[in-house]
């Protein structure tokens, strides 16, 4: 009596698939807008990880919240599917391997992910916030290779 039928569950499952694009696309937006408002934070922590020269940093910190601006609007305008979704688990995953290799190494700086509007210190609690974004991008682009 109580029981779902396969055709609510799955859905259930696309409603679910569409609140993530829609939260993770928020959070692109955002973190793009504020990177161009005031990316100091960002190119600080680039330069103390020390992976980049300057001279590679500024360009990048320059187009990077561009591209998270349009991956935003992508996914919740459920565009490109796959591209979008593939994009954005790639992008996830950079940032968790930067909030790990940050917190292994010390690091104790703002990263910059949203400017200075909300600081956002390297160490456990961004590595919690970065999984999770990063369940919700192989959620998304789970979903996405099955269509």
């Amino acid at each position: 009596k109580f029981k779902k039928s396969k055709p609510q569950i799955q859905g259930e499952f696309v409603k679910s698939v569409k609140v993530v694009e829609i939260i993770l696309g928020i959070i692109l937006i955002f973190s793009g807008i504020t990177k161009i408002i005031d990316p100091s934070n960002a190119v600080k922590m680039m330069l103390d990880l020390g992976l980049l020269p300057l001279n590679l940093i500024i360009p990048l910190i320059s187009f990077f919240p561009v591209v998270e601006i349009a991956l935003g609007l992508l996914l919740i305008a459920d565009r490109y599917n796959i591209l979008s979704t593939s994009a954005t688990l790639f992008l996830f995953t950079g940032f968790l391997f930067i909030s790990i290799y940050g917190t292994m190494t010390g690091l104790n700086s703002d990263c910059g992910c949203f400017g200075s509007v909300i600081e956002s210190r390297i160490g456990w609690g961004m590595i919690v916030r970065n999984g999770a974004f990063f369940i919700g991008a192989c959620y998304i682009w789970i979903d996405s290779i099955k269509k």
